[in-house]
């Protein structure tokens, strides 16, 4: 019994784990995620306190209805539907034409809700799990940025060095797996951004679209559960009726007061009933979807412009140097020095990386980073420029090395061949006044040991 509840606890805390918000995505991602997650939540709870706690249905029964038979039909509506039709119209003797009119969404709302809550946590899930595989650890990176104690000038220098060194050290990894990799990649979508320097971009991007599909998804969604073919605009429209005083009497949405036919057996004899009920649970839900229709369409305008706003950042080349350059603190760097910073060295990645830092950690650690990898960047090039003349200077050296090698041993070749020609003409010459015992310097085929 203790295990099983500290699995739930452990559950329970993993879950509202999920809800915390982040430090690696702006104010509309939160507002998707977040925000509009916990209130469908809390609206699914209230609907479902409702609906399983108090009465959601009430009926008026004849009068010969045991309680136990009113209890009956309560549930048999609350689980079988119920219809509406306006109170100055006559009801229908055909069944086809009732079942017509029926009402079945009320008692889904609650898993409705909640289904929608996860939907809209999706995308965070999604940027959580792809955001680090660049090797820029975009989370680490914001979170180390916005520490309290770097209000202390010492512990933000310290910060800044070793945020400096991490970011360095990823994009230059980028750079080397994008040469490694150009041929073999150049197809894949997401590795090419790897290539180009531009995959947490591209991911973010995608998420950011995910939230905005997600919200149109959920706005037809909420028009074909609800059952409003004849409101497109649902919101719009309920809003609409209700500046008319137009209720739910007449319009038929969320209505208050339902008819429900329902058959009992008696005596081996069928008897079917139609009853009048009160759905209490309609007052919240129709205060409740007209909420978030308007909600959804502010999520969806708002993305809209947020996703604009950030193409255009990240996207744009000048919009992306003229963000980087107003965190310089150089004011002698040149356009051409601007651009190699920003296109070559940091790429649409490190501006992305930037951008947040200043959302979240502010200006000044933002201009702090800037300097410091601006300062990384004139290192990495002169670096850079010192090998390539290294290695210019080893490709021309070797071949005059090797020229004048083979030149020397050409030459030596030569002197060898006519010192030994000379030495075998002169060698029976001299043994000729030598005394025969001695050996002979024609046998001799190495003259070392006899030094």
């Amino acid at each position: 019994m203790v295990a099983g509840s500290r699995v739930g606890l452990h559950f329970l805390t993993s879950a509202l784990r999920l809800l915390e918000p982040r430090v690696d995505d702006d104010i509309v991602d939160r507002m998707h995620y977040l925000y509009t997650s916990i209130l469908l939540l809390m609206f699914a709870l209230l609907v479902s306190a409702k609906q399983y706690v108090g009465h959601p249905i009430e009926c008026f029964v004849p009068a010969q209805f045991t309680h136990a038979m009113e209890q009956y039909s309560e549930n048999y509506c609350w689980v079988q539907n119920t219809f509406f039709i306006p109170y100055h119209d006559h009801i229908p003797h055909r069944i086809e034409e009732r079942e017509k009119r029926q009402i079945g969404y009320y008692q889904w709302v609650p898993f409705v809700l909640s289904i929608a809550a996860l939907m809209f946590h999706m995308p965070a899930s999604m940027w959580r799990m792809l955001s680090n595989q660049s090797g820029l650890n975009v989370g680490l990176v914001l979170q180390t940025a916005c520490q309290e104690n770097n209000i202390d000038p010492d512990v933000r220098e310290k910060t800044v060095d070793v945020l400096t060194r991490h970011i360095d050290e990823a994009l230059q990894y980028q750079r080397e797996f994008g040469s490694k990799n150009r041929s073999v990649f150049i197809f894949a979508l997401l590795n090419a951004g790897k290539l180009y320097g531009a995959y947490v971009c591209m991911v973010y991007m995608f998420i950011k679209i995910f939230h905005l599909i997600n919200v149109m998804v959920q706005f037809y969604a909420l028009n074909a559960f609800l059952e409003t073919s004849d409101y497109p605009l649902f919101g719009g429209h309920v809003i609409y009726d209700l500046m008319k005083n137009k209720e739910w009497k007449e319009s038929g949405k969320f209505p208050r007061v339902t008819l429900c036919d329902f058959e009992i057996r008696v005596l081996g004899n069928i008897h079917r009933h139609t009853v009048q009920c009160v759905l209490v649970v309609n007052m919240f839900t129709e205060k409740i979807f007209i909420f978030l229709w308007l909600w959804f369409v502010f999520l969806a305008l708002l993305s809209t412009i947020n996703i604009s706003a950030w193409m255009a950042t990240l996207a744009i080349p000048s919009c992306r140097r003229n963000f980087v350059e107003k965190f310089l603190e150089h004011d002698d760097i040149t356009n051409d020095e601007i651009h190699d910073f920003v296109e070559v060295f940091l790429r649409p990645d490190g501006v992305f990386l930037l951008k947040m830092i200043s959302i979240h950690a502010g200006n000044m650690m933002c201009s702090r980073l800037a300097t410091r990898l601006r300062e990384k960047h004139v290192i990495y090039y002169r670096q850079k420029a010192l090998d390539a003349s290294i290695a210019s200077r080893k490709e021309s050296t070797p071949g005059s090395v090797r020229r004048r090698h083979r030149s020397g041993e050409r030459r030596l070749s030569r002197t060898s061949s006519h010192g030994e020609r000379s030495l075998m003409e002169t060698v029976p010459k001299i043994n000729q006044h030598f005394d025969p015992s001695l050996p002979n310097l024609a046998n001799i085929t190495d003259t070392r040991h006899y030094v």
